[in-house]
């Protein structure tokens, strides 16, 4: 089947209930504008592969991919994934938004959407690494955070002119250098230490594992999100390739978005035959000290239950909703959208009264309002402390 007649039979499903914009994130958050809104791109893409002059980038990359319009539709249909395959056929008419085909250029040329792999590579300096073949793979998404924080107020600088901005960057890739020292110190200290958790949780268990330092690619999560399924392919291509020349046989991911590219997409696009795990299938589980409110990453929610992962070490009196987005996916080209979910989604947390906890770097970017929220590898860490000491007395 073509990517239109995809679009045809996903869409082609809706009986215009409307019950998915009960459950959308962005229809409130975008001012109940339809367009943005779940229903609403389901109406789009059945006039989209009527009438190709339609314009529908701005319902179609509005889209944070939540899927939760899909828990509540009685005839089945995902407007997520309507959007995923609409941004696919608008990428390959080069009709995607200039700000996405700029990242998209300069991941296929640095391997990084920003050029800052180097930099990407600093939290590690002083660890000691084991040899590749159980390999601790970053992807540089925990990194990355702090420079999208700063890039967004960029983009909030220049108003009107991102797209001159981004045509300017497109001809001129160097240019991009500009962003190397463009980050949020505080954010990327948070980030550096999460991952320092991560690596002493590994260790703690007996786990033994390398890392590519400057030589990690972005998974490219970007390309693959933003529709550009042909160059997707080909930066497939080359991760798979460099983690063989590299004798890597099983893979540690660190972030939902990561772990599902790898462990489910990747393999429709090149031969990948890796064992991918979450680190946290790699650490001893028990019941965590205290109550948390617990934000479920979306990507984990599509592949198992996350409520019962997190079960397995939290206290019953766990806040979570697979439903409820932070906004994440939205940053990059509808940041206003992105902050009013969020901060919705924030606010649902903070009514808890409890300390909030995420897995995903995205989700905890968007989320953290003030001190109150905290990467969970912190928390993993500091509680197998507190047994470690109270076994030794």
């Amino acid at each position: 089947m073509t990517k239109l007649q995809d679009l045809i039979a996903e869409a082609g499903k809706c009986v215009n209930c409307g019950f998915c914009e009960s459950v959308c994130p962005t229809l409130p958050a975008a001012g109940f504008l339809s367009t943005k809104g779940a229903r609403g791109r389901v109406d789009i893409a059945k006039f989209f592969y009527k009438d190709d002059s339609i314009d529908p980038s701005a319902s179609f990359y509005s889209c944070v991919d939540c899927y939760a319009c899909l828990t509540v539709c009685p005839a089945g249909v995902n407007a997520g994934k309507v959007s995923e395959i609409g941004r696919m056929i608008l990428a390959k008419q080069g009709k995607a938004p200039e700000i996405a085909k700029m990242i998209v250029e300069l991941t296929m040329r640095y391997k990084n959407p920003l050029g800052v792999r180097e930099k990407c590579a600093q939290w590690a300096r002083g660890i000691e690494f084991d040899a590749p073949e159980t390999l601790l793979y970053t992807g540089n998404m925990y990194q990355l955070m702090a420079y999208l924080r700063k890039f967004g107020k960029l983009r909030k600088f220049f108003g009107q002119y991102e797209v001159q901005l981004a045509s300017f960057i497109r001809k001129h890739p160097s240019s991009v250098s500009i962003f190397r020292d463009l980050y949020d110190k505080a954010m990327m200290d948070k980030m550096n230490g999460y991952l320092i958790n991560i690596v002493k949780l590994l260790k703690q268990n007996g786990i033994k594992f390398g890392y590519l330092g400057s030589e990690e690619p972005y998974p490219g999560t970007f390309i693959y999100d933003l529709g550009f399924e042909d160059e997707f392919r080909d930066y497939a291509r080359y991760v798979s390739e460099l983690f063989r020349s590299k004798g890597v046989k099983r893979i540690i991911t660190v972030d939902p978005h990561t772990y599902e590219l790898l462990k489910y997409i990747y393999p429709r696009y090149t031969e990948f035959n890796f064992e991918v795990v979450y680190y946290m299938d790699l650490i001893g589980t028990h019941k965590i000290s205290g109550k948390y409110a617990v934000h479920t990453p979306c990507h984990f929610s599509r592949y198992f239950d996350f409520s019962e992962y997190v079960g397995r070490m939290f206290d019953v009196n766990v806040e979570e909703n697979p439903t409820r987005c932070c906004g994440g996916p939205d940053e990059l080209l509808f940041p206003e959208i992105s902050e009013n979910i969020s901060e919705k989604r924030f606010n649902e947390l903070s009514k808890t009264g409890l300390p909030i906890v995420t897995a995903c770097p995205i989700c905890y970017a968007n989320l953290a309002k003030d001190d109150s929220v905290t990467d969970i590898s912190s928390i993993l860490l500091a509680d197998g402390e507190r047994v470690s000491s109270a076994s030794v007395h």
